[in-house]
């Protein structure tokens, strides 16, 4: 049975030691760093058969540890830009604002990666 993109990407960030959550699975404060990630949304490619699906990645790390935040973000983007999800996934480049999460006592940052999609009906 083939994988799909959300399956593939956990399986290999898991594989490779990186603490991973699927959408409103993580419950309780953050003790070690972490990543949630999720397909946020797609947009058509200009007039081609194709759709660009994005995928955001919510690295987390405990409330004391925001010097580690960086480290760890490499450590998931070197995961991101390696075989075998790289190049089925590309970095979009964009990044949000660090951010406090009140809810799980941690910094969060957000990366974005994409994929194209063929949409077989265009």
């Amino acid at each position: 049975m083939s994988k799909n993109v959300w399956q593939t990407v956990y399986l290999a960030l898991k594989q490779n030691g990186i603490d991973v959550y699927a959408p409103a699975t993580k419950n309780g404060k953050c003790k070690n760093p972490y990543v949630m990630f999720k397909r946020s949304g797609s947009v058509q490619v200009q007039n081609y058969s194709s759709q660009r699906d994005f995928y955001d990645f919510y690295i987390y790390v405990p409330r004391d540890q925001y010097d580690k935040l960086t480290d760890y973000e490499a450590e998931v983007k070197e995961i991101l830009d390696s075989p075998p999800i790289y190049p089925m996934l590309m970095p979009t480049g964009d990044s949000e604002n660090d951010y406090y999460d009140d809810n799980y006592d941690a910094h969060l940052r957000i990366i974005t990666y994409y994929n194209n999609v063929r949409v077989k009906h265009l």
